[in-house]
């Protein structure tokens, strides 16, 4: 039976290629995007709103979708402040699975990093761990948490940072073994077909997707 997808961040790496996915799949009649800047992408299943995400609240009642994709995300460069970042990283997604689990969506999956942990030294680590922690307190049938390493595809802001890392990634790929393999960089595409398989099963509870899985 064909299902309704919400998608939150279909601008970016991960979901452009997941609004291609969900846009071209028979498996969903209807996707809704909950987007700041337009998608560009045209297609009788999609319903695109273009939204302050600060005024998230008004748009609760989408969230009665069969499945929740929240690809949101940001660095603290383009964000400028700590308190900003956290606004996307951590407020924006844990509201989101609230409204999924007060709407009754069958599913959350979000994207996190490698490395997430309430407790790490690092500020990006700790955010994205402590959004993972409020997230699972959802009342939400099957949670999925995306955890992928340096992100590799063609973005449309250029990120000297990461471009850098993933020529260096690439260069050294023979070094990726063992414990060191869950650090090689994945593509984009392969989380999103990792969101987009993980949607069709039927796994309930709260699920970890690793990078190295989704590099496979």
């Amino acid at each position: 039976m064909p299902k309704t997808a919400l998608i939150a961040g279909a601008t970016g790496l991960v979901g452009k290629e997941l609004l291609g996915l969900l846009v071209s799949s028979g498996d969903y009649d209807q996707v809704i995007v909950l987007t700041r800047n337009e998608t560009g992408v045209h297609d009788k299943k999609l319903i695109e709103m273009q939204i302050n995400f600060d005024e998230l609240p008004s748009y609760q009642r989408f969230f009665s979708a069969n499945d929740i994709f929240c690809c949101l995300g940001t660095t603290i460069k383009k964000a400028k402040t700590k308190e900003a970042f956290r606004k996307v990283d951590f407020e924006y997604p844990v509201m989101m699975s609230q409204f999924a689990a007060e709407q009754g969506a069958a599913r959350f999956l979000v994207i996190s990093a490698i490395g997430a942990k309430p407790d790490s030294r690092f500020f990006y680590s700790s955010v994205k761990g402590e959004m993972e922690q409020a997230v699972r307190k959802a009342v939400i049938p099957s949670v999925g948490i995306f955890r992928p390493s340096l992100l590799t595809g063609n973005r449309e802001e250029w990120r000297t940072g990461e471009k850098a890392g993933e020529w260096l990634a690439n260069s050294l790929s023979f070094l990726f073994k063992g414990k060191l393999r869950k650090y090689l960089p994945v593509s984009g595409s392969l989380v999103a077909r990792s969101m987009y398989e993980f949607a069709q099963g039927n796994i309930k509870g709260n699920t970890v997707i690793e990078s190295e899985v989704m590099a496979k």
